[in-house]
C-alpha cells in the first residue's frame, strides 16, 4: 500500500504526540517539525507509510536522545491488559466457538488505544461486539488452522499482546506451532521482545525478532529466520494496519486482523472507518516459492 497525500496529517500529528510524550518545549517542538517537513518533502512517496514513520521517528531520536518514548506507556499498558486476562480467559473458556472469541478479543485489542488512556473497564469491551465486521474470512482461518502445524503471528502493539495472547494459546492448545515476531527495536508503542515476555507469549510460543524496525514489517530489513518463516508456516497471522500497510501485496497468503482506523485503509479494504477485519489477503504465489 503506497503512501496517499491524507497519510501527512497523520505524521505531523505522530510528531506532536512524541513531543507531548517527551514533554518538549515549543521551540524544541518547532525544530523537530521543521526537520521532519524538510524529511518528507524530499522522501520517496512510493512505498507503505511506516516506512516514512520509521524515518520520522528515528529524526525525532536523533534531536532529542530519546530512543523509547513510550517505554512506560508500554510498561503500564502491558501491566493494564494483564489486569483483564484472567476474565477474558474465562470468556473464551464459556464462549460456544472458543477459537472464533479468541479472534474476536484479539481485534479487541487492536481497537484499545492502550496509549491514548486507560479510560475503560472490562464491562465496556461487550459494546465491541455491536462493531461490524466489514470483512469476516473467520471461517476459512479455521479451517487453515485446523490443517496447520505452523503459525507465524506478527504482533503489533504493547497491550495488545496480552489480548494476542488468547488467541496464541488456544493455538497452541490446538498443537501448532507458533512463532510470534515483533519488533527489532522500540518504535512508538510497538510490541518489542520485552513486551511479549510481559505478556506472558513465551510460556506458548517462539518469541522471534523480525528485524524490522518500523512499525510494520519491512521486508527488506527482516532477519533471515523471519524469511524463512514467513515462507515456511502454514498460516501467517498479522495483527493491526502498520503490518497490513506493508504485506497487504505479498506473493503469499496472509490473514489479517485489525480494525480500520484511517479512511485510507479503509478505502483499500471496501469497508467502513471503524470496521472489524478478518482478511484472507495477500496473493498466492504461482511460481509455488517466495522469494524474499
Amino acid at each position: 500500500m503506497e503512501i496517499n497525500s491524507e497519510c501527512f496529517p497523520c505524521f505531523l500529528k505522530q510528531v506532536l504526540n512524541v513531543c507531548d510524550v517527551i514533554k518538549l518545549k515549543e521551540e524544541e517542538r518547532k525544530e523537530i517539525m521543521r526537520e521532519v517537513l524538510s524529511y518528507l518533502s524530499t522522501a520517496s512517496y512510493n512505498m507503505p507509510p511506516p516506512y516514512l514513520s520509521r524515518d520520522v521517528y528515528n529524526i525525532i531520536s536523533k534531536i532529542t536522545g530519546v530512543s523509547d518514548p513510550y517505554e512506560e506507556i508500554k510498561r503500564e499498558s502491558n501491566k493494564f491488559a494483564l489486569s483483564l486476562y484472567p476474565k477474558l480467559k474465562e470468556r473464551v473458556k464459556k464462549a460456544e466457538d472458543s477459537l472464533f472469541e479468541a479472534v474476536r478479543l484479539a481485534i479487541i485489542g487492536n481497537i484499545i488505544d492502550f496509549g491514548a488512556a486507560h479510560n475503560f473497564s472490562l464491562e465496556d469491551i461487550n459494546s465491541f461486539e455491536s462493531i461490524p465486521i466489514g470483512i469476516n474470512h473467520y471461517d476459512y482461518l479455521k479451517k487453515d488452522i485446523n490443517q496447520a502445524k505452523s503459525v507465524l503471528y506478527i504482533a503489533d502493539n504493547a497491550g495488545e499482546v496480552v489480548f494476542d495472547r488468547i488467541l496464541v494459546e488456544e493455538l497452541a492448545a490446538k498443537g501448532k506451532k507458533v512463532f510470534f515476531a515483533v519488533r527489532s527495536k522500540p518504535i512508538i508503542n510497538d510490541a518489542t521482545f520485552q513486551d511479549a515476555v510481559e505478556a506472558g507469549i513465551h510460556h506458548y510460543a517462539e518469541i522471534i525478532d523480525s528485524g524490522s524496525d518500523a512499525p510494520g514489517i519491512l521486508l527488506n530489513k527482516v532477519t533471515e529466520r523471519f524469511k524463512h518463516l514467513f515462507r515456511d508456516c502454514e498460516v501467517v497471522i498479522s495483527k493491526g494496519q502498520g503490518n497490513f500497510e506493508t504485506l497487504e501485496d505479498i506473493p503469499r497468503r496472509v490473514y489479517f486482523l485489525l480494525r480500520t482506523k484511517c479512511d485510507v485503509v479503509a478505502s483499500t479494504l471496501g469497508t467502513n472507518l471503524g470496521d472489524i477485519v478478518i482478511l484472507k489477503g495477500g496473493r498466492e504465489c504461482t511460481s509455488g516459492l517466495l522469494l524474499l
